[in-house]
């Protein structure tokens, strides 16, 4: 049986994958729980989505770099958060990664009720896509799956991306680990993206 990942972005993106991948969820062993219960808020309400989302970790991107624990190559902490301050009030950092660069989160636990991802980002510098790809554990090592690409020029200020249906075709209390991978191919772009999350309640 088939496993689908895609993306439903509007407006920001001209482009959208959807791929196939078989067996990808077929983990012995892997599915005999379902994740904890994540802490979770209603960071995109003033946009009209009142539903519940939990930060990715170190999603917030507020510390020092090992505090934030994301792997980082052409990448870096940037002061300046993004203008809504959904997170915390208080902050003050977001990620940029730069042309040729890429930024992966920790590895957490994801399950069938988490139906999709979003995030604020702004293109800093034109030249180039922002890419979003889930990495998936499998039984044969680590599946790396499209989710999403913001086509250059398309986010010029900061904003939410609309929700991108990340992953489906798990059943019952079947988990997996992911982590998300996002890349600008090499040149002159830069972007910035901050607040990473997930809504852990499959809305239809």
């Amino acid at each position: 049986m088939s496993s689908f990942i895609h993306t439903r972005l509007r407006g920001v993106v001209t482009r959208t994958a959807i791929l196939a991948v078989v067996g990808l969820f077929a983990i012995p062993g892997a599915a005999l729980a379902s994740c904890p219960p994540p802490s979770v808020s209603t960071p995109f309400s003033q946009w009209g989505d009142t539903n519940s989302y939990f930060l990715v970790p170190g999603g917030a991107f507020e510390g020092t770099s090992n505090q934030v624990g994301w792997a980082l190559y052409g990448a870096s902490l940037t002061a300046g958060n993004e203008p809504f301050f959904v997170n915390d009030s208080s902050d003050t950092q977001s990620l940029t990664i730069t042309g040729g660069g890429r930024a992966t989160s920790p590895y957490f636990c994801f399950d069938n009720t988490m139906s999709s991802l979003r995030f604020f980002a702004q293109q800093a510098t034109g030249g180039g896509d922002l890419r979003v790809k889930a990495l998936v554990k499998t039984a044969n090592g680590v599946t790396a799956v499209s989710v999403a690409d913001l086509a250059d020029g398309s986010m010029s200020s900061w904003a939410p991306t609309d929700p991108i249906t990340s992953i489906s075709g798990l059943s019952g209390d079947q988990t997996i680990m992911v982590a998300f991978k996002f890349t600008v191919p090499a040149g002159a772009a830069s972007w910035q993206i901050d607040d990473v999350y997930v809504d852990p309640y499959r809305s239809g």
